[in-house]
Formats: structure tokens, sequence, C-alpha cells
């Protein structure tokens, strides 16, 4: 249910007075909240998602204990970021959820892959190749210093989630400019 508490909606409609969901490409994430509203509201937005995320993870280790439920919960709250409950299924794209999941499981290689990925965004000014090369670095550093050694695929499960909602939102915005073009 966390992940389905959108920060990019709660943001535009206290800071824009606008409803995201009228995007006509889907998105409401904070990238969109950057576009419509600008810095500020977007770094508030992401840290928001980013926390919901963390604390989905924290609050099923907490109570469980299990690093297993742990991870499940921070890959539903990814899921809840990209089709929320509340929002008619819509949502997100998923990489700051995934970054709230990850930071709550796995906080010092995901500090290692967002370097790499900002590494690779500055010189690719690919954000889908800079961020398969992100996740790729926290899975080697999991599966390098790690136990168990399974937890190196959490990153790449949820990196596969992310590519899902794009490819979604590929679709649809296909679907719009086919419509468009009648």
């Amino acid at each position: 249910m966390l992940g389905s508490v959108s920060a990019a909606w709660i943001i535009t409609r206290i800071f824009g007075k606008v409803d995201i969901r009228s995007e006509a490409d889907g998105r409401i994430s904070p990238a969109s909240v950057y576009y419509r509203l600008g810095a500020v509201p977007y770094v508030i937005s992401a840290l928001l998602d980013i926390f919901l995320a963390v604390a989905a993870v924290a609050l099923a280790r907490a109570i469980t204990h299990s690093d297993t439920v742990a991870m499940l919960s921070g890959l539903a709250a990814m899921i809840g970021h990209n089709w929320s409950l509340f929002l008619r299924f819509k949502g997100g794209q998923g990489a700051t959820s995934m970054a709230g999941a990850l930071a709550g499981m796995v906080f010092w290689p995901l500090c290692f892959g967002l370097l790499a990925a900002a590494l690779a965004v500055a010189i690719t000014r690919r954000t889908t190749i800079s961020t398969a090369i992100g996740v790729g670095v926290i899975s080697v550093i999991i599966l390098l210093t790690w136990e168990p050694k399974t937890t190196a695929l959490y990153p790449l499960i949820l990196f596969v989630i992310m590519l899902i909602k794009r490819l979604q939102l590929a679709c649809i915005s296909k679907h719009n400019m086919l419509s468009t073009n009648k």
C-alpha cells in the first residue's frame, strides 16, 4: 500500500494545483513533476517516493526479521508505485521506488551502483542504459560481498519490473499517437 501512495500526484496537487493524471503519456512520476513544476517539487516528489519504498522494506524487516519478506515488500512497493491502486493502476516508471527498495535492502551496493549509473548517463545520455549499468554494478557487488548470494537477483528483478512499465508506457504513447493521427 505504501508504494501506491503517489508522491508525484500529491506534489502536483499541492504545488501546481494540477492533476498529473491528465498527462497524455500516462506517466505519474517525479520526472513529470520536474517537467511541469521544476526542480524543487521534483526533488520533494523523488525523495518521498524513495522514502515510501524504504519504509515498506524497513517495516517488513522490523515486523518479520526476514530479508525475504523485506525484499518482497520492496517489490510490492515498486509495483504499487508503477500501478497505483489509488490512481486506477496508473503510476510512475519505478526508478525512485526501485532506489528506495534497494536503499532499504542493500544501501552500500546501491551507492556504488548510483555512482556507476551517474557516470554512464554522463557518457551515454541514455537513462535506461545507465540504469542497467547501475543495476549490474549493484548485483555484482552483492554477489561478491553479500550473503545469501541470491540477493544479487533482487536488483535485476526490480529492473525487469521497471522495464515492463516502460514498455507499457511506450505502447500507450504509440497508441495515443496513432489515435491522434486518425
